[in-house]
């Protein structure tokens, strides 16, 4: 007599569900006609779990589809698969779907690491309903603290028996024997919980080796930045359950992913439901982590309760390399902050804006740093959409398009809270992006359009000299033939000067910033209403009519 597969689906979990067992290559169910809780442990064993912790009947979970392939089944308790308990036949039976049987499994027993100087070392501490207990050492081996390690994310074991101190709380496990290839401890052999011979003094602690690693990709969206989250961890995917998810959390998916950041998540199986462990509930993450791992999870992987009907699902912002100018400024070094999006020049709002930022908006435009960064519209409200809110960069990016960030126009801004700069310095870099000014506008320009542009005006210069040259030829010929004729004539003719060559610079003014007062986002920390500015003095020298500028 051969061993059936079983599975269990429609529950919260792959711990709970209607029960399906694989008979001649299809999948069916089991009739609840003398179904009871020996039955139910068969099954529960059969997948893993020390034992079931209920029995349902009348399809709890749904009707399963296919054959029903067994009826009338009776287990001691002790049969290692439900093949081998008494039963009335493949598939003979008198019942309908609707009297499908199911089980809740016990679930996967949370462990961590306690007292140690590491993530990956500690005494090892199992949850047993609802509190933390130990693990005696008796028959503890390396395969035990293989599976240990490999529940935390773990792949190897530098020491499998390690004294971290005595706990105060329950023992819960003792005499536990793993082959080293269970995905969780609670699929190991034991005594039973809270069964034991021993005192604290015992109490198991283990060193894991390796870096922790945890796979994140998205599925069945329409693009790459969007779909379903799914995990691969140790040899298998597995979805994320979306109870207690919260943005920060999308926020470390997103970043783990390459994007910048998360613009939404979506509940209820929106990408569509996975399949395999729903490994991951409620990762408690503040949003600043690189990886899943770094956050503080409530349940342990693999311990979530949930079922595929909340797979979870996210959008990510894509990193885009944007153009950027400055407007309204009386130098090309300063102005309003604006963006090309979808083909219009729009604004960024001041929203979290500060000097990084704005050292990232000013490298753009090829110099070396801001001296200053201005909110709350100082160089006047700019005419398009406001395009980016939320802006957060570290200050190293290479773009703004690669800080994190809101979406494209997703704001609660109005042009009063337009940014500005006021930049300091030139790159000599010759792969610097070189810019021009234009109507008061400075805008970073491709090297094909600077090398076009140097070759323009070289022409134009050449020409004006020569123009010059030729201008002064002629009226040395024209002054020559007039002295000539001024011998038979009374008087002189007037000297005539071109008017038209280059006399040398213009005495013009000079382009500074003249504001009697220019608002200023205050520096963070400091405590103001929203949109409260303070007023710089104008200075009398004009070459310092920044000094008092600076924050």
């Amino acid at each position: 007599m051969q061993p059936l597969r079983v599975f269990l689906r429609g529950g919260r979990g792959s711990f709970e569900g209607t029960v399906q067992v694989f008979y001649q290559g299809a999948w069916g169910t089991v009739c609840d006609d003398d179904w009871d809780l020996d039955d139910a442990h068969v099954v529960c064993h059969t997948l893993g779990y020390p034992r079931a912790s209920a029995y349902y009947i009348n399809a709890t979970f749904g009707e399963g589809t296919g054959e029903i392939i067994l009826d009338n089944v009776n287990c001691t308790g002790s049969e290692s698969n439900i093949a081998f308990c008494q039963h009335s036949g493949y598939i003979s039976h008198n019942c309908e779907h609707r009297q499908d049987a199911g089980v809740t499994c016990d679930g996967i027993v949370p462990v961590r690491l306690v007292d140690g100087a590491s993530p990956n070392e500690g005494r090892v501490e199992v949850n047993y309903q609802g509190s933390w207990g130990t693990i005696c050492d008796d028959s503890w081996d390396i395969n035990d603290a293989t599976v240990v390690c490999r529940m935390i994310g773990y792949p190897g074991v530098s020491y499998a028996l390690v004294r971290f101190g005595e706990a105060t709380g329950d023992i819960f496990l003792d005499d536990v024997e793993c082959e080293g290839s269970e995905t969780h401890i609670a699929q190991c052999t034991h005594g039973g919980y809270g069964i034991h011979n021993c005192d604290h003094s015992r109490d198991v602690g283990i060193i894991c080796s390796g870096a922790a690693e945890l796979k994140v990709r998205l599925v069945d969206g329409p693009d790459e930045s969007q779909g379903r989250i799914e995990l691969f961890y140790f040899g298998s995917w597995g979805t994320v359950c979306h109870y207690s998810w919260t943005s920060l959390d999308s926020e470390v998916v997103c970043r783990m992913l390459g994007f910048v950041g998360a613009i939404a998540y979506s509940t209820s199986s929106s990408y569509g439901r996975g399949t395999g462990e729903v490994l991951l509930r409620w990762p408690r993450c503040s949003g600043k982590e690189s990886s899943l791992l770094e956050c503080d999870p409530y349940y342990d992987l693999g311990n979530t309760g949930c079922g595929h009907t909340y797979d979870l699902g996210v959008s990510c912002l894509k990193m885009d390399d944007l153009r950027v100018r400055l407007v309204g400024g009386k130098s090309d070094k300063e102005g309003r902050v604006e963006i090309l999006y979808l083909g219009t020049w729009g604004t960024v709002c001041d929203d979290n804006w500060d000097l990084s930022d704005a050292n990232v908006v000013c490298r753009m435009l090829g110099y070396e740093r801001a001296e200053n960064f201005s909110c709350c519209g100082a160089f006047g409200p700019g005419p398009g959409p406001i395009v980016l809110d939320e802006v957060e960069c570290e200050g190293t990016e290479a773009n703004i398009g690669h800080c994190r960030r809101s979406d494209y126009e997703a704001h609660d801004c109005d042009h009063s809270e337009d940014v500005g700069v006021l930049c300091i310095g030139h790159e000599v870099s010759q792969e610097s992006s070189t810019t021009m000014t234009t109507n008061g506008s400075k805008i970073g320009l491709s090297q094909p359009a600077t090398y076009g542009l140097i070759g323009f005006l070289s022409v134009a210069v050449i020409g004006i000299l020569l123009g010059c040259i030729i201008v002064t030829v002629m009226m040395r010929k024209y002054r020559r033939s007039a002295k000539e004729a001024s011998s038979q004539q009374q008087g002189k003719y007037p000297q005539t000067a071109n008017q038209n060559c280059y006399n040398g610079p213009q005495q013009d003014g000079e382009a500074y910033m003249e504001l009697d007062a220019v608002p200023h986002k205050l520096p963070k920390g400091s405590s103001r209403d929203r949109g409260e500015v303070f007023e710089t003095p104008r200075p009398a020298d004009k070459e310092d009519a920044y000094e008092n500028m600076k924050m």
